[in-house]
């Protein structure tokens, strides 16, 4: 089978843990840690990473080996990544730095590169574009760079692309699979929240008040320290979180605070109430620890290798299996389990989209 070529827009911790990914599994004779294993046919082996775009200094210009522990990523180095004969590009800033992260970043000097030009001439098969969250016209240049490559479009951040009518249409056109939005992470606050909800309401529990909450110490976590930013992803969390019910409780979500020493974990305490038989009292405060980098590499193996499977069946659009199972904020909602059940329907050629 041909080899799922990459292309990665933004060099962070989530690419971090993707790369890191692919080696250590490829290496390592185990499938502890992966949903899949084989997924259509392919391993991580499959995906080859073919071009990176970022804006920080530190890592344009530089091999992805070296750019993925560069600074001011955090997450840590599992598994020594051999060089890959891949040089990161300077893509444009536009608004993907928010004030409070600009003294983190280092803006290169170097010239904006031709991403669309890149993309075709290294062959890519999809863009994956993981610019932080408040990145609006950023993301969109690479949306659109996308299309004018003809390659499908992968988008990790909260703004609407897949869930956009106008963005829809384009892909649709296009004759180009999409899919988004803002990536769920393997064992994130957003999807451990929305399952323990799911079962406390299939359970009978009558929930009422919750919240998930979290601080951390990513490269992201400082970014939403920007008050329109913080507020939009807020609302996009809440949203997820609050159609894991079939009706209507007090739902509050997002990270707080970013603590610099926390490195790439990230701290989340969840709080549930409702009630039981009876109408008797039920609480529910946990408190889990992660790290970004490995949550979101999980799923991106999965989401890279379901979007190789669109792209030779020639799916046009939004792909709606893969977003309603991998995104936050897909084109369409459903519950955890029917997301997963198109998931798996779609890969084996039961489903269409």
């Amino acid at each position: 089978m041909s080899k799922i070529r990459v292309a990665l827009a933004g060099v962070g911790n989530a690419s971090s843990g993707l790369i890191q990914g692919i080696v250590y599994y490829t290496v390592n004779s185990t499938n502890e840690g992966l949903a899949n294993q084989v997924l259509g046919g392919y391993t991580l082996a499959d995906i080859e990473i073919v071009a990176a775009f970022d804006v920080d200094s530190r890592k344009v210009g530089k091999d992805i080996s070296e750019a993925i522990i560069a600074p001011p990523n955090s997450f840590p180095s599992v598994v020594p990544v051999p060089n890959i004969g891949v040089k990161v590009d300077k893509g444009p800033t536009l608004d993907g730095i928010s004030a409070p992260a600009s003294e983190s970043v280092e803006i290169s000097t170097a010239a904006d590169a031709d991403v669309a030009k890149i993309l075709k001439e290294t062959n890519a098969d999809m863009l994956v574009c993981l610019t932080p969250t408040g990145g609006v016209k950023a993301c969109e240049f690479y949306a659109q760079a996308s299309l004018d490559a003809g390659i499908g479009f992968v988008n990790c951040s909260p703004t609407p692309i897949a869930s956009n009518r106008n963005w829809s249409i384009k892909f649709q056109k296009a004759g180009l699979p999409l899919v988004g939005d803002d990536l769920q992470s393997q064992a994130g606050g957003t999807v451990v929240h929305k399952g323990l909800l799911e079962v406390l309401a299939n359970q009978g529990v009558n929930l009422m008040d919750t919240y998930q909450l979290d601080v951390s110490g990513g490269l992201e976590g400082l970014n939403t320290l920007d008050d329109e930013r913080r507020i939009y992803k807020r609302r996009v969390k809440e949203t997820s979180i609050s159609r894991a019910v079939p009706y209507g409780i007090n739902v509050t979500s997002g990270t707080t605070d970013y603590l610099e020493f926390l490195g790439n974990r990230r701290i989340g305490h969840f709080w549930i109430k409702g009630t039981t038989f009876m109408g008797q009292p039920l609480t529910i405060d946990i408190r889990m620890e992660s790290l970004d980098g490995s949550n979101g590499g999980a799923v991106l193996v999965e989401v890279i290798r379901a979007m190789k499977i669109a792209l030779k069946r020639v799916t046009a659009g939004p792909v709606i299996s893969i977003s309603a199972h991998c995104f936050k904020y897909p084109p369409v909602f459903t519950s955890r389990t029917e997301g997963q059940r198109w998931f798996t329907e779609f890969i084996k050629g039961e489903r269409t989209n």
